[in-house]
């Protein structure tokens, strides 16, 4: 794998223009650039990426993401206040929902781990292909904790309009490896689309930190350059570019390049020699070469990236809005209404209106001070009653509170967690009310599901390509022992990798349970499928203790209740005994084990 082993490489296009004063404009569309080759020097490989990198930061509404991107992420930390409010350290009230509905909606789409699903042709080599890569995938999004990775990457989805993974081979673990990427640490190509998960810009750039020495250790063509930068000072990090095209990528860190590879992921073709022999006459063929085509999943090449897009217009590489953004007006009169509560609240304490003639500056701030504590205040002279005077606010319009109360509400219809949050289904008195409230959120968040799933499929596609790149040794499949192995040259028919539509849609527990009931009453559906349903603790055992006693009753209680079953005996009439050949030998009562008759594992 050449270069590729000493570092983890994390893992027909068309160039389409997105910008609509260029959409239907013919001839020449973008700047003049060379195609990326190894053959270039050092000299145009740097000149071509500061090109690349040029095209993406001048280009339009790159400035406005960042910013809205920077937006996004303090509305979601909370930090909604003034510049002026931050310097005086006077912040009003924030009533955070944006957060609270964020990541009440995240554990809702990605509770569940995307199943794979794989399928070949119909001979024994298909199937058995097809099941164990079934099974080696779900081991790795098990080892791997891609649910962890996929909620992360919808996290960033939502923040800054982009989820990004990053796959490729961990030399350190020997094994495939995901990495979710913030998307600011790309550079992209402004031309490329990204609604589909698979990225097909031109050209891909990722900035990445690593230490002086880790990069010297990486390139050691270019340690003297690397210990020089850092004046032999090893820990300090190094900021690199590392640049992706589908059939090549190459480092750069600033005016240098540190190294260029063919594309790792790829099974290239190869040329075999076959020696000079004899033929069956005798006759002598002399040695020739032959070429032998590269075995793949993938069709072509590809930059190792998987993209989550949802609410993409075609225009660019990332979102054209987010939940977050549509709902900051929300939020903001949320907080307004909250701040109105809040100040009147804070009037209604009564404020205290004292007189002149009865008390200078100074005591009628001793005054207020001494009703704030529940003190005694003494009058020297006059009326009471005209010397001081508790000032009352003036309630609120009902309006206001119920404007607040419709801004909470519509913000969580945004994300679709009015019936998942806890103030929704407390709102609802009846239990199938909670469930229809529940099921409308979930049908809500099906839109994201769906997207969520095939970025899970793209992904595990990629780790199928991985698999028949570098799985040279066997791996186990599974985790049990005489576990089955796999390796890369069992990869020899195509496969169709795929996720299960729907496994990772939420599903109300309490509806599954009374789906199950149903299902079992009908006799349409197993015991352990029952049990699993049911969410026994032990499914395997319940269902053979169900299955045990429904056959055969008194093998039941032979098993589990032998107690009661003695005792049954020694109450017995003489008479009922195995001796007195009333109770056949073979019964459960005489002690003997009817176990097999029931072939259960």
């Amino acid at each position: 794998m050449g270069l590729i082993n000493s570092f983890l490489s994390l893992a027909g296009r068309t160039n389409k223009v997105n910008q609509e004063d260029l959409e239907i404009k013919e001839g020449v569309v973008s700047d003049l650039e060379d195609e990326l080759t190894l053959k270039k020097t050092d000299e145009e490989l740097l000149e071509l990426a500061d090109q690349w990198e040029e095209r993406w930061n001048t280009s339009a509404g790159k400035s406005e993401l960042d910013r809205k991107q920077k937006e996004n992420e303090k509305y979601w930390l909370g930090d909604h206040h003034t510049p002026a409010q931050k310097t005086t350290g006077k912040k009003e009230l924030v009533d955070n929902l944006i957060f609270e509905a964020l990541e009440t909606f995240l554990p809702v789409i990605t509770r569940q781990n995307p199943e794979p699903m794989v399928s070949s042709d119909d001979s024994d080599i298909g199937r058995l292909l097809s099941k164990k890569v079934a099974d080696r995938l779900k081991d790795l999004a098990d080892v791997l904790r891609m649910k962890l990775k996929l909620k992360k990457a919808a996290r960033h989805w939502a923040l800054y309009y982009l989820g990004c993974v990053k796959l490729g081979w961990s030399a350190e673990r020997n094994e495939i490896a995901l990495q979710v990427i913030k998307p600011q640490t790309l550079i992209l190509d402004p031309d490329a689309i990204t609604d589909e998960c698979e990225y097909d810009g031109e050209y891909l750039g990722q900035y990445r930190t690593e230490s002086a020495k880790d990069l010297a250790i990486r390139f050691p063509s270019k340690a003297t350059y690397i210990k020089e930068k850092v004046n032999n000072k090893l820990g300090t990090k190094l900021r690199y570019v590392e640049w992706w095209t589908t059939d090549y990528l190459f480092w750069k860190l600033e005016g240098e390049i540190l190294g260029k590879a063919k594309n790792p992921h790829w099974n290239y073709e190869t040329t075999q020699t076959i020696p000079e022999s004899v033929d069956e006459y005798g006759m002598s063929i002399p040695s020739s070469s032959q070429t032998i085509k590269g075995v793949n999943h993938f069709a072509l090449r590809k930059i190792p990236f998987a993209f989550l897009s949802v609410f993409n217009l075609g225009k660019g590489p990332v979102d054209d809005s987010s939940l977050i953004e549509q709902t900051i007006s929300q939020q903001d009169l949320i907080n307004k209404r909250q701040r109105q509560i809040d100040r009147n609240a804070d009037g209604m304490n009564a404020g205290a209106i004292v007189s002149g003639d009865a008390f200078t500056k100074e005591q009628a701030k001793q005054v207020a001070d001494a009703l704030k504590k529940g003190q005694t205040v003494w009058v020297p002279r006059g009326d009471i009653n005209s010397v001081y005077k508790r000032d009352a606010g003036i309630p609120l319009p009902q309006f206001i509170y119920q404007s607040l109360i419709d801004s909470r509400a519509e913000l969580r219809n945004v994300f679709g967690t009015s019936g998942i949050s806890s103030s929704g289904i407390k709102s609802e008195e009846t239990v199938r009310g909670k469930i229809l409230v529940k099921g409308a959120d979930t049908d809500r968040a099906a839109l994201i599901v769906d997207h969520i799933e095939q970025f899970s499929d793209y992904i595990f596609n990629w780790m199928v390509q991985l698999m028949v790149v570098y799985y040279d040794e066997p791996r186990s499949v599974g985790r049990t022992q005489g576990a089955t192995m796999i390796i890369n040259s069992e990869f020899t028919v195509p496969l169709i990798v795929s996720v299960k539509e729907g496994s990772l849609i939420p599903k109300d527990r309490l509806t599954e349970r009374n789906e199950a009931i149903d299902l079992w009453s009908a006799q349409a559906i197993d015991p352990l499928t029952f049990m699993e349903r049911l969410e026994v603790p032990n499914p395997q055992e319940s269902a053979k203790r169900l299955v045990i006693w429904k056959l055969n009753p008194m093998m039941y209680a032979q098993l589990y209740a032998p107690e009661a079953i003695q005792a049954t005996i020694a109450g017995a009439s003489p008479e009922a005994s195995p001796e007195s050949g009333n109770i056949p030998a073979e019964s459960p009562i005489a002690g003997q084990s009817l176990l097999s008759e029931v072939p259960i594992q």
